[in-house]
C-alpha cells in the first residue's frame, strides 16, 4: 500500500470515529405525538413546573403576571404574549428551556383555541 492509501485510510478512520450521538437534539424527538391536548392534564403541569414557580409567575415573583389560574394564563393567551414568548421566541422560561415536545403541546393547545378542558 502506498503512502496515499495509508493517508486516505487514516482520514476515513478519523472521520468515521467522530459523530454526535444525541439524535433527539440533532433531529428532534419524533416520539412526541400531539393529538388532543387538555389544559388540566397537559398544559397546567407544564406551566406549574416551568413558569409558576418561585421567583417567576407567582405572587411576589418577577414575572409579568401570576399564573395561578386558567383565567390568568388565558389573559396572556388572549393578548398574544404566551404564544410570542413561548412558541415563537422561545425565551420563556428563561432558566430551563421547555422541551420541543412541551412546546408542541402548548402550540397545539393554542391552535385549538386554548380551551379550559
Amino acid at each position: 500500500m502506498n503512502s496515499k492509501g495509508i493517508i486516505l485510510g487514516m482520514i476515513c478512520l478519523a472521520l468515521s470515529s467522530c459523530y454526535y450521538d444525541k439524535e433527539d437534539l440533532l433531529y428532534g424527538n419524533d416520539d412526541c405525538v400531539v393529538q388532543s391536548v387538555s389544559f388540566a392534564n397537559d398544559i397546567e403541569p407544564i406551566i406549574s413546573n416551568s413558569c409558576a414557580k418561585s421567583g417567576c409567575h407567582v405572587q411576589g415573583g418577577s414575572g409579568n403576571g401570576i399564573f395561578d389560574s386558567y383565567a390568568a394564563i388565558k389573559a396572556k393567551v388572549d393578548n398574544g404574549a404566551l404564544r410570542e414568548r413561548v412558541v415563537v421566541q422561545r425565551t420563556m422560561p428563561p432558566d430551563v428551556p421547555l422541551t420541543n415536545c412541551q412546546i408542541k403541546y402548548i402550540e397545539q393547545w393554542l391552535n385549538d383555541g386554548a380551551p379550559n378542558n
